[in-house]
C-alpha cells in the first residue's frame, strides 16, 4: 500500500481519486471547512480520518 503525503487539499484530493494511494497524510494545516468537505467527500466512499502525530490520515477502504 502506497502512502504519500499532501501539502494541499487539491492535491489530497487528486492522489484518493487517482487510485494510486490508500492512504494520504494530510501535511498542511487544514481548516475545519476544509476537513469536513473532505471528509463528507470521502467517507461515503468507505475512507477512515484518523490524527497520528498531529496528522490527519486518510485511509481508503480495500
Amino acid at each position: 500500500m502506497k502512502i504519500t503525503s499532501a501539502k494541499s487539499l487539491k492535491k489530497a484530493n487528486e492522489l484518493l481519486r487517482s487510485g494510486d494511494c490508500r492512504e494520504v497524510i494530510l501535511d498542511f494545516n487544514i481548516s475545519a471547512d476544509e476537513f469536513f468537505e473532505l471528509a463528507d467527500r470521502w467517507a461515503e466512499k468507505g475512507a477512515k480520518i484518523k490524527k497520528e502525530d498531529g496528522r490527519f490520515i486518510i485511509r481508503l477502504a480495500k
